[in-house]
């Protein structure tokens, strides 16, 4: 988290993205996929997790559905290093016509669901501005 908001301190929050997701975040495709166009940016913004859509897990309603013991496996570890003081990195999300959807930390967000925590750090993206993303915010609070 520290070091987004470094970043986002110097209003350079992408750059950061594509550093995370190239190392620890370990999604590399993602990286390259928001490579091929521009993209606008907010945060880290604190938001509440019900707000917040999962797109990865054991349910079948998912994009990416996984093994649910695979899943239990990565929540519980990651619930772990949350209890130890683990300095979370912000999930990474896309405002899709008006929801916030989770394209990177599906895991971190079931783990902070599983230990009942209400809020957490988001960095949003939209293909169109950052104001659609605070029309986007604005409507999910206000509903």
């Amino acid at each position: 988290m520290n070091s987004a908001m470094e970043f986002a301190s110097k209003k350079d929050i992408e750059t950061w993205v594509h550093l995370f997701l190239n190392g620890e975040g370990g999604n590399v495709g993602l990286s390259e996929g928001l490579k091929l166009k521009t993209r606008y940016w907010l945060g880290p913004v604190e938001m509440e997790t019900r707000f917040l859509k999962r797109i990865v897990g054991p349910e079948l309603d998912m994009e990416y559905i996984e093994d649910e013991n695979w899943w239990s496996h990565n929540i519980n570890q990651i619930c772990n290093r949350l209890e130890e003081g683990w300095d979370m990195p912000p999930l990474i999300a896309e405002n899709r016509n008006g929801y916030i959807s989770v394209r990177d930390g599906n895991h971190r967000l079931g783990a902070l669901q599983k230990l009942k925590k209400d809020k957490c750090h988001i960095v949003i993206w939209d293909d169109h501005g950052v104001c659609n993303i605070v029309k986007a915010l604005k409507q999910i609070v206000k509903n």
